[in-house]
């Protein structure tokens, strides 16, 4: 029996006011990773846009994924064009080994749209499913909208700290911090 194969397409979180994404929202898609990591093969790859919202979100998710390969593109920007959008996304698929399962995105709306994926609020995430990589290719995938998690009241036992100390972290405080829940 064929494996199926599976792409995550996520949109960043909130923005924060002195952040990247709001602190909290770190947590959230930590948990985002965790729950896709529950569900899914083990990740190969988090590709993400180079906006800062887009990196900080994708650093969780990989995070939560326990994915260690996370690499950078201008073709998930807000901005790019659509064909070079559709072009990285076939070009990748094309060149994918069939002993690779999942790949996770993280993005922006515009991008979402322009993919012609359903609507996606900050933070949630469009699951992709096909037989193959070669179906993927060709569109024939089913989609599924995962909306994203609220901060579990555990995680702040967990981690340790109050949530008016938390706010005064910085990322790669935070980032330290979630770190320990693994």
């Amino acid at each position: 029996m064929q494996n199926k194969v599976y792409i995550t397409i996520g949109r960043h979180e909130h923005y924060g006011f002195d952040t990247a994404i709001e602190r909290e929202d770190m947590l959230v898609a930590y948990q985002t990773g965790r729950m896709l990591a529950n569900i899914l093969p083990s990740c190969e790859t988090v590709y993400h846009s180079p906006l800062a919202r887009a990196v900080e979100t994708a650093r969780f998710e990989a995070l939560g994924l326990g994915c260690l390969h996370i690499i950078e593109t201008e073709f998930l920007d807000e901005d790019a064009p659509k064909y070079t959008v559709q072009k990285f996304l076939n070009s990748l698929l094309q060149n994918t080994s069939d002993d690779v399962f999942y790949y996770h995105f993280v993005t922006h709306l515009p991008v979402v749209e322009k993919l012609g994926l359903p609507f996606l609020g900050a933070g949630d995430v469009c699951l992709l499913t096909a037989d193959n990589w070669k179906e993927m290719l060709a569109e024939n995938f089913s989609v599924q909208i995962i909306n994203a998690p609220k901060v579990l009241p555990e995680i702040w036992h967990k981690l340790k700290v109050e949530r008016t100390v938390f706010g005064k972290l910085s990322a790669d405080e935070i980032y330290q911090k979630v770190r320990t829940l693994l």
